[in-house]
């Protein structure tokens, strides 16, 4: 029997719910397999990331020794004079860090193509991935971080210091307006980087795919993005607005959280921790195979039947 098929399909409202029902149910098949490879690469990257930052931290520790009171009110002088000499420094040193953890997800982004294609999967195809493609997916995380990340973390900063590090609410509204419209569409058009990474495209090759799919299929990607960002407002919707909500209208004296509000609280709260569960073993797999199947079907690439027996570990 045939277990592989390549799909061809408009884009509607209906494809992208397609797309996310079956990657849901891949995802719930193969739950155990993701949870430990998550972890599993967590703690390898992170025993890496403390690797890296021991001699850092050393060094410094050298340069500066002894560490005393005047040396502290030195360096906090430096740091005020040098706003920008430090934020700088600091960029440089986030960007490896952060690159570092998009490992991570290079690697499930590895676990997802074997399931799209093959219609199964195991946690040690994670680590296979990372041992072959490190190097890959660390070049990849690194220009991702300064495609996304980088411009509204300038922008932020660069404002900040501008009207001398006050930012008035009206403005912190414009900043975050202008955060969130750029992420939403740089990681649209960089959604495919990762899958065509792991499909066997070198750096420079897969960005260059990625936005060249995301102008062609627009509404096909946004429209998965678009998905995205609503399960996000469902899930963590109700405690950011009850965050911001009940503060507000706050009076002097008067307790912000009544009694009467105890039992709607209790509610969002046991919902958050239902969602991030949620999110841990299900959405996260689920937007990774995704993105791996939209990428396959895109590309006229091989995606098995869902026929085929997905193990559990």
């Amino acid at each position: 029997m045939n277990l592989y098929t390549v799909y061809t399909m408009s884009t509607t409202y209906r494809t992208i719910l397609d797309d996310m029902k079956t990657s849901l149910r891949q995802a719930y098949g193969s739950a155990l397999s993701y949870f430990l490879a998550n972890l599993g690469m967590i703690i390898v990257v992170s025993i890496l990331a403390m690797l890296i930052a021991a001699p850092i931290a050393i060094g410094a520790w050298v340069a500066f020794a002894p560490i005393s009171t005047v040396t502290m009110e030195a360096m906090r002088d430096w740091a005020l004079a040098n706003p920008l000499i430090l934020g700088g420094i600091g960029v440089l040193v986030l960007i490896p860090f952060i690159s570092l953890f998009l490992v991570v997800s290079g690697s499930i982004y590895g676990m997802s193509y074997d399931l799209v294609t093959t219609g199964e999967t195991k946690a040690e195809a994670a680590f296979s991935y990372l041992k072959r493609k490190f190097l890959t997916f660390m070049g990849t995380g690194a220009i991702l971080t300064i495609v996304i990340l980088l411009p509204p973390a300038l922008v932020w900063g660069l404002t900040s210091y501008a009207m001398g590090y006050t930012i008035t609410a009206a403005l912190s509204t414009l900043l975050t307006i202008f955060t969130f419209v750029w992420v939403f569409i740089t990681i649209g058009y960089t959604a495919m980087v990762f899958p065509a990474v792991v499909s066997g495209k070198g750096v420079q090759a897969a960005f260059k795919e990625s936005f060249s799919l995301a102008t062609k299929y627009f509404d096909r990607i946004f429209g998965v993005m678009t998905g995205i960002v609503l399960l996000i407002a469902a899930t963590f919707g109700p405690v950011i607005l009850a965050g911001l909500t009940i503060p507000a209208f706050a009076q002097p004296g008067v307790p912000m959280i009544t009694f009467a509000l105890f039992p709607a609280l209790a509610g969002i709260m046991i919902w958050t921790v239902v969602s991030v569960f949620l999110w841990l073993f299900l959405f996260l797999p689920m937007i990774r195979i995704t993105w791996v199947r939209v990428y396959q079907e895109l590309t006229g690439g091989t995606i098995a039947l869902q026929t085929a027996v997905i193990p559990i570990v």
